[in-house]
């Protein structure tokens, strides 16, 4: 139970690190192309979705791992 647990554990700061890196992407365009916030929020938002994107990933192998149990 605690491997399992560990092995999920990098989701959390999966999804703060992804968030982090769209915004100061998404903060820099704005800088260099005076979009001031909407590339920063289009940077937030493809962050988002990359977290969800790692969730399902991870979901589908924990899927696929308790049907190769049974």
């Amino acid at each position: 139970m605690w491997l399992q647990a560990a092995s999920l554990s990098y989701l959390g700061i999966f999804f703060g690190v992804s968030l982090v890196i769209g915004a100061a992407i998404g903060s820099f365009l704005d800088r260099k192309w005076g979009t001031h916030p909407y590339l920063m929020m289009v940077g937030v938002v493809l962050g988002i979705a990359t977290g969800f994107n790692e969730l399902w990933r991870l979901a589908k192998r924990y899927q696929n791992k308790l049907k190769q149990k049974s």
